[in-house]
């Protein structure tokens, strides 16, 4: 991209130097055309600069190449001239075979621009005279059901049956009206039989006298409709045409009589033509020169404005790309690093996020005094913020035993909801934790712990605190008894009278199974082993 904007720059810089020479050959210019206009003898003012006049020869040939325009068009203007006077002349004698035609049956031809609304007008007399025939077939066949109705009709007493009388005097009333419209249809279709049959007979004797041979010859010979649209705008389009050259001639007479009236002052007519057509000659040569040289130069600008844009272009790309690179200079700022671990740190620390949050929800729930929130810094540590004391920010080693247990707690609680979705945990075991703990403090861990039994999770607490065997009500308890190696579990309820007695002993790896005296059952371990959560380590 910067290699195109050096080239970009460069030929900027030529294209200066190209128009300084252009500067100083149109310097050579006038000093030849001034040396030139010395040789004929011209005087020119100080108003009579060599630009002005070239701007005077580009506009006698503009008006020379309009004159010629005109003479084209006028010979166009005549060409089309003769071909409408010939389509007129044919329209002409078609029209006067149609008003023919037309006046054998009772009607005129209309004009040009009333001929959409007087065709338009006999097709809706056309349409009213078939409804008319529809509705008199419909009215015939309503006569017919209803006349053998009316003649099978009885003669009953009047005076007896007035209701019924009055029905069918209705009806009686209903069939004379329809007869009547019925004889009036009649007549009218009569009649209009009667002017079709006469239009029929007219139109007949005027086809035999037109130079038509049968009807369809004459229905050819009619325009069609997007025929006579395109002639009346072919007509409007010449006439449009010849007022224009009309006026472009009547300006062109004026200036050739104002010119001959009025010749230029600067004109020497004592001069021979032959030195005048010579100078001509020299003058339309470097005029056309000059015109090539305008229109180099012109090539020159239009491809300076198209590198220009393609520039401007390239202006908006190295813009973007500075975008994309501001956004991946962020991105690498926020989780790049050469080891890979800052992202690894990230990741890490929105699941700490979560966590902490879940966390605050669990402490929330245990004890209302607490909250943790992550260190500022960009290490993944928490620290502990005490609401009572102000929203004072405390580190975790600051706190006490009972404290940290509630926070541990809480913690061990939180990552069990953060790994629920893939996991259900129902059983939570707690080993040791108390002994540190006041009895308040005691207290809370055990409303707590009671709270999420309530839950439905199974709570398993392992303690030598006798604080607690009031609050626990079902208890396993290893004693100890004779021999080494042995252990006894008895387990307590309120519902157990007796406890139920289990015999434990650790064994060596080749003894799979060993009874134990005054057990119940026999429990096969090779390795005794209790898989606990340490909480303190999570903090």
């Amino acid at each position: 991209m910067r290699g195109e904007l050096d080239a970009l720059l460069k030929q900027q810089q030529k294209e200066a130097t190209e128009k300084a020479s252009l500067l100083q050959q149109e310097q050579a210019l006038t000093s030849r055309w001034q040396a030139t206009i010395a040789g004929l003898n011209i005087d020119l003012t100080p108003k009579d600069d060599i630009p002005g006049w070239l701007n005077a020869q580009q506009e006698h040939e503009q008006r020379l190449y309009q004159h010629q325009q005109r003479l084209a068009w006028q010979a166009q203007q005549q060409e089309c001239q003769q071909q409408l006077q010939q389509l007129q002349q044919e329209q002409a004698q078609r029209s006067a075979a149609l008003a023919a035609e037309l006046a054998a049956f009772a009607l005129s031809l209309p004009a040009a621009e009333q001929a959409a609304g007087w065709l338009a007008q006999r097709e809706d007399e056309t349409r009213g005279w078939q409804a008319k025939q529809n509705e008199l077939i419909a009215l015939q066949e309503q006569l017919q059901q209803l006349t053998p109705l009316l003649e099978s009709l009885p003669e009953t007493d009047l005076a007896a049956e007035p209701a019924p009388l009055d029905g069918w005097r209705q009806v009686h009333d209903d069939c004379l009206a329809l007869q009547s419209q019925w004889q009036t249809l009649g007549q009218q279709e009569s009649q209009q039989q009667a002017q079709l049959k006469e239009s029929e007979a007219q139109f007949s004797a005027a086809l035999a006298a037109s130079p038509f041979a049968d009807q369809q010859a004459f229905l050819a010979a009619l325009l069609d409709e997007e025929t006579r649209r395109r002639l009346e705008r072919l007509k409007q389009t010449l006439e449009s045409t010849l007022q224009q050259n009309q006026a472009l001639a009547m300006r062109a007479r004026e200036a050739l009589d104002s010119h001959r009236q009025q010749p230029p002052a600067e004109t020497d007519i004592s001069q021979p033509l032959e030195r005048v057509q010579e100078q001509l000659q020299q003058l339309t040569t470097l005029l056309r020169e000059n015109s090539a040289r305008q229109g180099e130069i012109r090539q020159q600008l239009k491809q300076n404005a198209e590198n220009q844009q393609r520039q401007q272009s390239l202006r908006q790309q190295m813009e973007r790309a500075a975008q994309e690179v501001e956004d991946w200079g962020w991105l690498n700022a926020l989780i790049g690093s050469r080891e890979g671990d800052k992202f690894r740190k990230f990741a890490q620390g929105l699941t700490l996020d979560n966590l902490v949050w879940l966390a605050n929800h669990q402490l929330n729930r245990l004890h209302g005094r607490y909250l943790l929130q992550r260190k500022a810094s960009d290490a993944l540590e928490l620290e502990v913020v005490d609401t009572w004391q102000a929203d004072a920010v405390r580190d975790t080693r600051t706190l006490s035993g009972g404290e940290s247990f509630l926070v541990s707690l809480a913690l061990a609680l939180a990552l069990s909801d953060l790994v629920s979705h893939k996991t259900r945990i129902d059983s939570l075991f707690l080993d040791e934790g108390f002994g540190t703990l006041d009895s308040e403090t005691l207290d809370t861990a055990l409303d707590a712990l009671d709270a999420l039994n309530a839950s439905g999770k199974i709570i398993g607490v392992i303690s030598h605190v006798e604080a607690m065997k009031e609050r626990i009500p079902v208890q396993i308890k290893v004693k100890k008894i004779n021999g080494l190696g042995y252990s006894r579990l008895d387990k307590l309820s309120p519902s157990n009278k007796f406890p139920l007695r289990t015999c434990l002993q650790a064994s060596p790896p080749r003894e799979r199974s060993r009874r134990c005296p005054g057990s119940a059952f026999t429990i096969n371990l090779d390795i005794a082993r209790i898989c606990m959560i340490s909480l303190k380590s999570l903090l």
